[in-house]
């Protein structure tokens, strides 16, 4: 993982981007205000690349897997059914695929009959409610316990809001 300091950094994007690749790395995702330097240099660069805010499978035709997108019209649609209800809209407001707030982008060709039956089997527990990511026991890439066994966070947990840690396996620091 490489952070580059800033929402909006496309040289820094760019730069991280070619690192990664140069390490071996095979598939990239970002998080980013526009990811579209990072999808297209992977896109250049022949890798895969995951998306996150929209589809930006446009961006990388061959090498685009899929993405979350946020689903902004169920978002402001709740915000508006509130405002015609006299209610304020949350300060705070967090969902997930269950609560409608985001969607899976379509799959690129690159990704096979397995991985979207896979894919979307996980998508349907976690549509039911029946799919737990954050789930002990759960190591940080110290070695540090960060989620006790048996303890479990649903998707919209506030108290992910508070994570400054990378899990297991992730190469980095966070800053």
């Amino acid at each position: 993982m490489i952070f580059t300091g800033d929402w909006a950094q496309p040289v820094k994007e760019a730069e991280a981007t070619n690192a990664m690749i140069a390490q071996g790395i095979d598939v990239i995702t970002c998080h980013v205000d526009s990811p579209k330097v990072v999808v297209e240099t992977a896109e250049r660069r022949g890798i895969f690349t995951c998306g996150y805010h929209a589809n930006q499978q446009p961006l990388a035709p061959k090498g685009y897997l899929t993405g979350a997108e946020w689903n902004w019209s169920k978002i402001y649609s709740d915000f508006a059914t509130a405002a015609l209800q006299d209610k304020a809209p949350g300060n705070f407001v967090r969902g997930g695929l269950k609560d409608g707030f985001v969607k899976p982008s379509a799959y690129g060709p690159a990704v096979g009959d397995k991985a979207r039956n896979q894919a979307d089997g996980v998508k349907a527990k976690m549509l039911k409610g029946e799919f737990v990511i954050f789930q002990g026991p759960m190591k940080d890439n110290r070695g540090n316990a960060v989620i006790a066994a048996g303890a479990t966070y649903p998707q919209a947990d506030g108290w992910l809001e508070q994570m400054s840690w990378l899990v297991e396996g992730v190469v980095g620091a966070t800053a």
